[in-house]
């Protein structure tokens, strides 16, 4: 759906603000939403490490330190992103099978399974009931129980 007239702009920006200050009943959905809604560095980083993780993308932190620093924040913000995402289950890091110095950076099933309600609500949409979480959440899974 196109937006044309200032009420279609006002409903996105409600359904915006709605998303952005939504409560979980959940104390752990409540703390991630929190987490990565927290500066203007986290949500520029979640975006970017969400869009690459749906879009099935590797992504490396030095790529995320890299991408974004300094226009959208300071390096060591971004690696103290990445560092308390990871200290709390958010994000994980998986060696490359091939070169073992290499990592990428993968969301927590969790992580992804709150970023879609959060789109969700910014589209004012609900998600499908028939949604396959386990074809989005595969990789997710896959890494978090390493």
């Amino acid at each position: 759906m196109a937006l044309k007239t200032k009420q279609d702009f006002a409903v996105q920006a409600s359904n915006i603000f709605d998303a952005m200050t939504h409560s979980f009943n959940d104390h752990q959905k409540a703390d991630l939403l929190r987490f990565f809604l927290s500066t203007i560095t986290a949500r520029i980083a979640t975006t970017f490490i969400i869009s690459h993780y749906l879009a099935e993308k590797k992504l490396s932190p030095s790529c995320v330190y890299e991408k974004l620093s300094p226009t959208y924040g300071s390096k060591s913000s971004f690696v103290n992103f990445v560092a308390l995402g990871n200290k709390k289950g958010y994000l994980f890091l998986d060696c490359d099978k091939k070169d073992k110095r290499r990592k990428y950076l993968y969301p927590s099933p969790s992580f992804v399974k709150v970023w879609c309600e959060f789109l969700a609500k910014t589209k004012g949409v609900e998600i499908a009931t028939d949604v396959e979480w386990e074809k989005i959440l595969e990789k997710a899974t896959d890494k978090s129980s390493k």
